[in-house]
């Protein structure tokens, strides 16, 4: 269900005018307010009495409640047991109505009738189960910034602190020229292995993306601890788990792992999960937190992921030894920067250092803020293949279009074509090009061939930059 059904659900259905009454009082809205179900229903995410509210409870219940806002989704009435545990008979013979009516209860009383939870009931038709089985439960993400922070936090100087993550992300860069089969290549994970394959720069098998390459270290992280839970589907892994409960830090503030113990347990039932002083001592290694001492005790946050290298001008990590390729400095070149240049060049690996060759495909499309951003000024200040290849596509721009995934076809039989723009002739499937040519998706080819075979014609295919001879009736188009 999602949150404003939910809502809807709860105020003009669930509850009796004695629970409205309770979240209104807890809340702090006007008797009109309270009077109102629709008016109840507008106003019940407004930040109005959240704080006031969430300082009421306990503090299982601020973690339990930071577990929700971490998940971000609606969770079923059992995600509640680790709360209330005392609620739940231990009959083995009662239904579930009878085991977990009570826990419903207190949910009912503590956190719903508090007004900072919103529950509602599945149709009947979609699960055959009972009414307290299709109940579902969120905490609002409105509500996420008022809970108070589930640990003691302290606020230390940075000056000492550990941050690995710029030359870690630096070393990953540096394994380009290591590419796998190279002497004294490493051998990553595949989500971190580094790949040059028709001139694009591949980062675990897809397109580098500065992003992708960030977020690669908690990746990591999470392959070093790869626990589940096998008790329930709810229940938390610890490197998200880490990931939420820092993020709750201000800039200046730093936690010690053992005060994430309250709310790692509570999350991560069992002996087995990891603790968290070991999930943090890995996560600085790996560049995924920073660190700092404080009387003995390491305390820790997460890191500064700006680059370095930022803002450095591209003559710093670009160099010119060849009329048509560029040298780039992996040791100096930004993240994103890197990023800007696979948008308008090819890549290659040669005598040890990545070049670059322009595209006159990527260039055309290259997004309007990398032709304007600084890299790609110069690149065709300075050299003179991509000028060249830049002063082409704005000489042809408005008169060359230039397509992917697109076949080219010569149908000389008129009768052929007619039935053919009759069989495939949807929109966006088909165009009739000058002469006896025809253009459509890559995509339609295998259906087109199969069709054309019953009919007992036959398909003649060339290459790109082929000559076409005569009597040939397809081509392929780059």
């Amino acid at each position: 269900m999602t949150q404003p059904e939910m809502i809807e659900e709860m105020c003009l259905a669930e509850l009796s005018q004695a629970d409205i009454k309770a979240i209104g009082h807890s809340r702090g809205f006007d008797a009109q307010t309270i009077g109102s179900r629709e008016l109840m229903q507008h106003v019940f995410l407004s930040e109005q009495g959240v704080r006031a509210a969430l300082a009421s409870l306990a503090e299982s219940e601020i973690l339990g409640l930071h577990l929700l806002n971490c998940l971000g989704d609606e969770v079923e009435l059992e995600f509640f047991e680790r709360l209330y545990p005392d609620t739940i008979t231990s009959d083995i013979y009662a239904t579930y109505t009878e085991r977990f009516r009570g826990l419903f209860q207190q949910v009912k009383t503590q956190l719903i009738r508090r007004g900072i939870l919103v529950f509602g009931t599945l149709p009947e038709g979609i699960l055959a189960k009972s009414v307290l089985e299709r109940r579902r439960f969120r905490f609002p993400e409105e509500f996420g910034p008022w809970l108070p922070a589930p640990f003691r936090a302290r606020a230390l100087p940075a000056a000492k602190a550990e941050n690995h993550y710029p030359n870690l992300m630096r070393e990953k860069l540096g394994e380009i020229l290591r590419l796998p089969g190279a002497p004294g290549a490493p051998s990553p994970r595949p989500e971190g292995l580094w790949r040059v394959a028709d001139g694009d720069l591949l980062f675990g098998g897809k397109p580098y993306r500065a992003a992708r390459l960030r977020a690669w270290p908690a990746a990591q992280l999470e392959a070093v601890f790869p626990y589940a839970s096998k008790r329930r589907a709810d229940d938390f892994r610890p490197v998200p788990l880490l990931r939420y409960a820092l993020s709750r830090l201000p800039d200046n503030e730093w936690v010690a792992a053992n005060e994430l113990l309250p709310l790692w347990e509570l999350a991560l039932p069992g002996a087995k999960a990891p603790k968290p002083q070991n999930v943090c001592a890995e996560g600085c290694k790996l560049g995924c937190l920073e660190r700092t001492e404080h009387e003995g005790t390491p305390f820790y946050r997460v890191p500064r992921l700006t680059d370095p290298l930022e803002g450095a001008p591209p003559g710093d990590f670009l160099a010119i030894h060849h009329p048509q390729e560029v040298q780039v400095n992996l040791n100096r070149i930004p993240l994103d920067a890197l990023e800007r240049v696979g948008e308008v060049s090819c890549f290659k690996v040669a005598e040890g250092n990545l070049r670059i060759l322009p595209s006159f495909l990527k260039m055309s499309h290259a997004p309007a803020e990398t032709l304007a951003g600084p890299v790609f000024r110069w690149l065709r200040e300075n050299h003179p293949a991509f000028r060249s290849v830049a002063e082409s596509i704005e000489r042809k721009r408005g008169r060359l279009v230039v397509h992917e995934n697109l076949l080219v076809a010569r149908v000389g039989d008129l009768s052929l074509k007619v039935m053919l723009e009759k069989k495939f002739g949807a929109p966006g499937q088909w165009a009739a090009l000058s002469d006896d040519f025809v253009a459509f998706p890559k995509g339609l080819l295998p259906v087109m061939q199969s069709w054309l075979k019953k009919s007992g014609h036959v398909i003649k295919s060339i290459q790109a930059k082929q000559e076409i001879p005569v009597d040939s009736e397809a081509g392929e188009h780059d």
